[in-house]
């Protein structure tokens, strides 16, 4: 059985991924997770509250992911395929039961709020830094392995991740 706080967190994730934070309010959510505004707030001082331990639950989810495939004894060019393999499943699997591809919410967090919400976009950028990390080692045996030239393992890291979310805005569009 999913707790009260758990159930919260799933729906918000799933409303915001479906139409953005701005047009969802915390009525939805409540009536979505058939809890009420008491309930709410005794887990959550505020939306963003909700939405910046989504970003962190969100993000746990793929690192996690991620780790269990630079740890695997996959061949390092699979592993790289794997990587991105990861959030496209998500967005297969989210287009077929709602009609549309979801995107990631940390990048449609990052575009709607980034710029404007201070917190939002710490807890983005706390999340790519996770992915980033996951990815490392395995930009690492590319690198070793001859199969990308010597460079910056973050920066290689932080070019799939970028590449990654560019693919998921264009899954959406």
């Amino acid at each position: 059985m999913i707790d009260t706080r758990t159930k919260l967190l799933n729906t918000a994730t799933d409303l915001f991924l479906g139409k953005g934070f701005g047009v969802v309010g915390t009525a939805e959510i409540c009536k979505s997770a058939a809890v009420s505004k008491g309930t709410f707030y005794h887990f959550f001082e505020s939306k963003t509250d909700l939405l910046i331990h989504a970003i962190e639950q969100y993000a746990n989810v793929f690192r996690s992911e991620f780790d269990a495939i630079a740890q695997s004894n996959v061949v390092p060019d699979k592993k790289l395929a794997a990587l991105f393999d990861v959030p496209a499943q998500a967005n297969r699997s989210w287009k077929a039961s709602h009609g549309f591809a979801q995107g990631c919410l940390v990048g449609n967090m990052t575009l709607e709020l980034g710029s404007v919400d201070d917190s939002v976009r710490r807890a983005v950028c706390d999340a790519m830094a996770s992915w980033q990390h996951a990815i490392v080692p395995v930009i690492r045996e590319l690198i070793i392995g001859g199969q990308i030239p010597d460079i910056d393992p973050a920066s290689g890291a932080e070019a799939v991740i970028a590449m990654i979310q560019g693919g998921l805005i264009m899954a959406k569009s």
